[in-house]
């Protein structure tokens, strides 16, 4: 092809045809000018649909980060409301000897504790935010991820400081560990001690507390879930069209 249109070029000079030939050039710089188009034009539509492909991709992880998230936030809550119900029967002076023996794990553990928002940051790092066409989504996100979870995270690291700093300092002041756990006399003993029932019944205050915010958070990160996936059905059918 390139050497059919230098004989043609050749030709119109040679045949002193300069008004064919300058119509010959400009048509020439036309075509290459379409082909630079065309090649961008090409290019632009594969970065776009590879931009495409990894919000799609991100975004699914966050639904798999979601239902860890659930998961883990659900589990939580039933251990936690196992505690609250031990504390109740306690305080209640309706417990059983195996609440006093094991005691400690109804009031001396701290909270456990997860990475809430690998996907997210990594979404926000790589700034795919702005590709998702919907302002409702992005603002659900944002809050889950921005306020919501790390509120979560706080709630552990304050809970963490306040076992350090007087749960496990009076244990080892005034309970006696063994493998078998407490002794149920000694158990019964701290019960007439206000400051131990005031520890119980701040655990339990805290852990009831506790359990709302995992069952609140459960729900909005549901609500974002689904929206989610709602959002990745819509994608999904615009690129079949």
């Amino acid at each position: 092809m390139i050497k059919f249109f230098r004989h043609v070029r050749k030709s119109l000079i040679e045949d002193n045809k300069m008004s064919k030939y300058f119509k010959y050039a400009i048509g020439e710089i036309i075509l290459v000018i379409i082909g630079i188009l065309m090649a961008l034009q090409i290019n632009n539509w594969n970065e776009n649909r590879k931009t495409k492909l990894d919000l799609h991709n991100s975004i699914y992880a966050m639904v798999n980060e979601l239902n860890e998230n659930i998961q883990f936030m659900t589990t939580e809550k039933n251990n936690f409301q196992n505690r609250v119900d031990g504390l109740q029967r306690i305080l209640g002076n309706s417990e059983s000897e195996n609440d006093l023996k094991f005691m400690l794990n109804y009031f001396a553990l701290d909270l456990n504790s997860k990475s809430f928002s690998k996907v997210f940051e990594l979404i926000k790092e790589n700034k795919q935010l702005q590709f998702i066409d919907n302002k409702d989504l992005i603002k659900k996100i944002n809050q889950f991820y921005e306020y919501t979870l790390p509120d979560m995270e706080e709630y552990t690291s304050w809970h963490d400081g306040f076992v350090s700093n007087n749960i496990d300092p009076y244990i080892l002041e005034n309970i006696p560990i063994k493998k078998n756990g407490v002794e149920p006399s000694i158990a019964k003993r701290l019960l007439t001690e206000v400051k131990f029932k005031n520890i119980l019944s701040y655990q339990k205050i805290f852990y009831q507390d506790y359990i709302d915010f995992n069952t609140s958070n459960i729900n909005e990160a549901e609500i974002l879930k689904n929206a989610i996936e709602s959002y990745l059905e819509e994608i999904n059918y615009d690129q079949t069209q």
